[in-house]
């Protein structure tokens, strides 16, 4: 944990209960514009003046902190992301951010940070912890408050900050702090892991479903195959990414093959099954591009097999490794075979 915790808000700590509770009556999201807060009607410029001054107080906080760069961590993005583009409608810093480019571990420059901070704070789909690793953090949290956590005092920040209109509350630490001792890690995705799933890969005769997670909410189908297939495969993976090898290569869309699909993903779904939820891989039958549905329910499993009638191929598989045996999951290690990301 770094020396200094601080959280910037824009709540009066005057109008605090002796539990720490704001009492008074004040906006939240940018969901309320529009709404009557102590008689004042929240406009889009008014909260948009509070946003600048958050992201300024950022800006500030880097800066004392000798900042220029921070790197993502524990990412997850609740978007649209079929442009490809993180953040299609934010500042040029962002704008051209590929969401294939958001993983855990990505350096971005301050001024893409500040702008996945606004993103944060609009609560826009997208979120993240952002740190230079022993030295700065900072993490967006709900009702807006904003945390910050630095190796430096930064005096003058705090200053200038509370002259933004801002409050700095001193000796806070963020309820969102990244801690590698807290959670135990997955297994490395390393030699030993591609030796399994090459093994897994042999035995089951015919490609392997291969899910990688590099994001929160975010995921991606291959299939492999023994051998150059399983090596190509690897080149693509997202740095840190959760990779999961499942059981069952997709089966040609026919009326046996719907029925057996839709039985076990049934099954997968039933009221007393433990199985968080199914994940679903379709085959484009003239593009051979793969896609991935993740469901929770019978409602959506109904309109997802619908889909899938127009593919080549389809599956379903538990959402969690752990719930189809002989699966395997690990997550890719950085260079010096460390497991950094978590993922639930």
């Amino acid at each position: 944990m770094l020396a200094y915790q601080f959280r910037v808000t824009k709540y009066d700590p005057r109008l605090r209960d002796d539990r720490g509770v704001f009492t008074g009556n004040d906006w939240t999201s940018i969901g309320e514009i529009g709404e009557v807060f102590d008689g004042q009607v929240l406009t889009r410029e008014r909260y948009e003046q509070v946003e600048s001054a958050y992201l300024k107080a950022v800006e500030l906080f880097a800066q004392e902190s000798g900042i220029t760069r921070l790197a993502v961590r524990t990412p997850g993005i609740w978007r649209d992301i079929s442009s490809g583009r993180l953040l299609p409608d934010y500042g040029p810093a962002a704008s051209e951010l590929s969401s294939e480019d958001f993983y855990d571990g990505r350096e971005v420059p301050l001024a893409v940070a500040l702008e996945l901070v606004r993103a944060m704070l609009r609560e826009d789909g997208v979120w993240c912890l952002l740190e230079a690793e022993g030295r700065f953090g900072i993490a967006a949290g709900w009702d807006y408050y904003l945390y910050v956590s630095t190796h430096r005092p930064c005096s003058q920040a705090i200053d200038q900050v509370r002259r933004l209109g801002l409050f700095v509350d001193e000796n806070h630490t963020s309820p969102y702090e990244l801690n590698l001792n807290d959670s135990e890690p997955h297994r490395p995705a390393d030699e030993e892991f591609w030796a399994e799933v090459e093994l897994l890969a042999a035995r089951t005769g015919g490609e392997l479903p291969l899910l990688e997670m590099w994001a929160g909410n975010t995921w991606r189908w291959h299939l492999v195959t023994p051998g150059d297939g399983i090596v190509q495969v690897r080149t693509e993976l997202r740095p840190r990414a959760l990779v999961t090898a499942f059981i069952g290569a997709p089966v040609a869309v026919n009326d046996n093959g719907m029925a057996e699909i839709a039985g076990h993903a049934r099954r997968l779904l039933d009221e007393g099954s433990e199985v968080a939820g199914v994940m679903c891989l379709i085959e484009d039958k003239d593009t051979g591009r793969l896609r991935h549905d993740y469901l929770l329910d019978d409602d959506g499993l109904t309109a997802w097999l619908e889909a899938a009638r127009e593919a080549g191929r389809c599956g379903v598989y538990p959402a969690d490794a752990v719930d189809q045996p002989g699966a395997l999951a690990a997550v890719l290690p950085d260079e010096d075979g460390i497991v950094r990301a978590r993922w639930g």
